[in-house]
Parts: C-alpha cells; structure tokens; sequence
C-alpha cells in the first residue's frame, strides 16, 4: 500500500486502496490497447513525456504503482506517484465523463471488514465516495504538486517567501523538475548554502533574483509577487489574517500585510515599493519602480466595497494616465465566496480596459473567504479551488 492516510486506521487504508486499484486497473487495461503517448504517457508530466526512453520507464513506473497499490507492504507516495496517480483519477473520470462509479466496490469492501473497527468519521468518508473525483479529495492532503512550476517561480525570487511564507520545500519536489530548472534549483541552493556558511545573518535576509533588466522581466516579477499573495491567503491560511470569528480587516490592515509580503518577496531585486503615493488626483495604494523605466501601480480593494468595481473602471486607469506609468494591478480581496464569483468579469474588463488606454492593466481576484476545503474533503473539481 501507499504510505497515505496518515493517522487512519488499517481497515480504512485497505478500503480505500482496493478503491484505487479498482481505478489504476481500469486505466491500465484502456491503455494497454493503445500507443504509451497516447494514455500513457499523459498522466506524466511534460519533461517526463519528451525523454528518449520514456516508454520503457514510464510503463515500468506505472506497473510499480499498480503493484505498490495492491500489497501489503507501505510504499513511499513521492511527489511523482502523487502526480501521476491525481491524474490517473482525474483521466478515468473524465473520460468516462463521471459514470465510472466506486460505489459498489466500497460497500463490497465494508461487508468484508468489521466496520467496528472504523472511526465514525472514517465511515462517513468512505461511504460518500462515489466516483474517482472524490477519491482525489481523500487521497491528497494539498495540491502543491501540481504548481510546482509557479512556486518554483517565487522560489527564485525569494526563496524565503516559499520556505517561510507557503511552507513549502521545493526539494521534496525535485522529480517534478525539467532538467533546467533542477540545474537552476541546485544553483540556488548552493549560493544559499555558500552565503549560510561565509555569513549566516546576511544570508538570512538575502534574496535570490535574476536580473531585471526590461519591462517583460519587471511584469513577470510583479506577477509573481501577486501570484505568491494570492496564493498564501488562499492556500496557506493566511485568509485567517482578515477574514475570522473575530473580525474583517479594513482596507487598511490588508494593506499593511500586502506591504510586509511585498517588501519580503521584492527584497534583492532592485525594486522599490512605496505605499500611499499621491498622484495629484487621489492616493494609490502601492507604486513599484526600479529606476524611471520600470513602474507599475497596485490598487487594492476589499470585495464588500460597495463600489469596488469604480477602482478598476476609473480609479486604476487615472492613476496610471496621471501618473504616465503603462503597468497597473487590480487586486480585489473577496470575503465571500459570491463576491468571488461576481468579479470574475473583471479580467475581461481589464483586458478591455488595457486597449482602451493603451495600457497593459491586470485584475487577480484573491478568495479570502475561508470556504476552502482541506484536501481530504474536496468532491468537485471547482473546490481544489486553482482556478
């Protein structure tokens, strides 16, 4: 068996096993009537796809996760069995368009067992499985595998930011590395640990950039920096910072958080970030500049705002017209699930918007409502919550 469900009991692990080998059979019989690229060779990540003897090293992986699947011996579920597994769920599934039922098989299970021998709650999981969706919602405590390309991204920024922020180490997930980005991965690591050794203080505060030296680099940092406070407050926990029992952060107080992330993640490339900036015709939340070339502005709303969609309809593009800066970020902080839902629209409107002013204006959505599901209860897609 897989080395998952930690802390559950035995019987529970063995249903839920007999349930994937039910599915990773499946797959493999489809395939086994088809050329390894075409069923395969999918459920691999890309790098994994293009190697000269993929064929003959995927089947043999896939073969060892069917055998690990159905023993009796605990097997280590690496990040590339994590992979590969969450997307052979996901291919039975869709492609039998959610008829592909589990059903039967967990109540063939439970007769065989003492269900005495089961935690209540273990017992409501197992029987709420229906389909290889909701396999995929028990089998996998985070999601962080499939993201490994965005968090690496962060990571060579300021791999603080990943370590200490998200909590993620990126070592764990070396297998789901292309060659070049192992390289650069490793090369980090080493000037972290020659900066550990010659001075562990300086290294402590010491951020790992590339070279910005043109807009394209400036914007895609810019990005990320978004990117990585999107994805702390909603994966990472840190909607409990404004959204909790006690109270909803102002404005204000969410700002400040943004500023502390910023000055954390941006630290090391060169780039400024100036809270409250007087444009003469109101005060942007944050300018970002390096040197004269390079600037964007980041205007920040709370989604209850009654008006919050003026910001990105009027507030961003004067600040911007104002202040002749081409690059603008709108970030709306969501404190609900259907204010979320609503400002979707507003991507289409900031590409609208970027033509319309000759501007390149960006809208990210952040969900900080708190509505996330751990893992182990997700049942749909929509709730991994990636989208």
């Amino acid at each position: 068996m897989l080395d998952i469900f930690d802390g559950n009991s035995k019987v529970y692990k063995e249903v839920l096993h007999e349930a994937l080998s039910v599915v990773v059979d499946d797959f493999m019989e489809i395939g086994s009537n088809l050329e390894y690229d075409e069923i395969y060779g999918s459920v691999f990540p890309l790098h994994k796809q293009e190697e000269e003897d993929r064929e003959k090293q995927g089947l043999a992986f896939l073969k060892q996760l069917q055998r690990e699947i159905m023993d009796d011996f605990p097997h280590n579920f690496s990040p590339l069995k994590e992979y590969v597994l969450f997307h052979i769920l996901w291919y039975v599934h869709d492609g039998t368009e959610g008829t592909f039922l589990l059903t039967d098989t967990i109540q063939k299970s439970l007769k065989k067992i003492d269900i005495d021998n089961l935690y209540v709650d273990e017992l409501k999981v197992l029987n709420s499985i229906e389909t290889p969706r909701d396999l995929i919602g028990v089998c996998f405590e985070d999601l962080d595998f499939l993201d490994v390309g965005k968090i690496f991204d962060i990571y060579k920024k300021n791999p603080q930011i990943v370590t200490d922020f998200l909590h993620i180490d990126l070592e764990y997930y070396q297998d789901l590395m292309p060659d070049d980005i192992l390289s650069k991965f490793k090369e980090i690591q080493e000037y972290l640990q020659s900066n550990k050794k010659n001075a562990k203080q300086d290294t402590d505060n010491q951020a790992v950039t590339d070279i910005i030296d043109s807009k394209d680099d400036f914007y895609k940092t810019v990005d990320s920096l978004i990117a990585t406070f999107k994805h702390f407050i909603e994966h990472k926990k840190g909607h409990i910072l404004f959204n909790n029992k006690i109270a909803q952060a102002t404005e204000k107080q969410v700002q400040v958080v943004f500023n502390m992330l910023a000055n954390a993640t941006l630290q090391g490339s060169g780039i400024v970030i100036s809270p409250e900036v007087d444009t003469g015709r109101g005060v942007v939340d944050f300018q970002l500049s390096k040197g004269a070339d390079f600037q964007a502005l980041i205007e920040l709303k709370l989604g209850h705002h009654q008006r919050y969609k003026d910001g990105i309809n009027f507030q961003l593009p004067t600040y911007l017209l104002t202040e002749q800066v081409d690059f603008g970020y709108f970030v709306l902080v969501c404190y609900t699930k259907e204010i979320y839902e609503e400002s979707k629209t507003l991507h289409d409107k900031a590409e609208e918007l970027s033509q319309k002013y000759n501007k390149t204006i960006r809208f990210e959505r952040v969900d900080a409502s708190g509505t996330l599901e751990s893992a182990s209860k997700i049942r749909k897609e929509e709730g991994m919550g990636f989208n």
